[in-house]
């Protein structure tokens, strides 16, 4: 499955046959943090649902993956289930807020449309 969906510079999925991966680069050079949580279609699609509600929590069960907030701003947490002391947040906001629900729906629904 050859899908990406580009949410910002540093912020992609890319479509995998169990669903998707969520990739963020944080920082640059050397120190750079490259985050790659993989997410099932089930997950992708829980998650999407969740974006619906005034208050957004959303934690993928690693805890490598949480989503805080509301309809017009999320904090996407990632954490390194291998190591808690690296972790970073990215703010999601307009067009990239839109982009990103875009993303979840459609790898969630892909699964929907492959079984059909």
């Amino acid at each position: 499955m050859n899908t990406l969906i580009t949410i910002g510079s540093q912020l992609w999925f890319e479509g995998t046959y169990q669903g998707g991966t969520l990739n963020f680069r944080f920082g640059e050079g050397k120190d750079s943090l490259h985050f790659q949580v993989g997410i099932s279609h089930a997950s992708l699609f829980e998650c999407y649902r969740s974006l619906s509600d005034a208050t957004v929590q959303w934690r993928i069960g690693d805890c490598s993956l949480s989503i805080f907030g509301d309809q017009e701003e999320l904090r996407l947490h990632f954490c390194a289930t291998d190591r808690p002391d690296q972790r970073a947040d990215h703010i999601l906001r307009g067009r990239e807020l839109r982009a990103f629900r875009y993303a979840l729906h459609a790898l969630a629904s892909h699964h929907t449309a492959t079984l059909n």
